[in-house]
């Protein structure tokens, strides 16, 4: 009985640790990929100032999550 009471304390700590790690870095991820999007359309098209591609990246990325 007390060997299962560890093993699910463990899982449930993991699980855990899992969605705080995941919420903490879920920003970085689309920091970076705002960055990418953005210097991409910048260099594609010389037309395009960098607030036009901050929209034109926020509105396709949002679409795609």
């Amino acid at each position: 009985m007390k060997k299962n009471l560890k093993n699910m304390l463990f899982f449930v700590g993991l699980i855990l640790a899992l969605v705080f790690v995941s919420k903490k870095y879920s920003d970085y991820n689309f920091k970076r990929s705002m960055s990418a999007c953005i210097l991409y359309q910048t260099k594609k098209s010389s037309k395009l100032n960098k607030e036009d591609a901050f929209e034109y990246c926020k509105k396709e990325i949002s679409k795609s999550k």
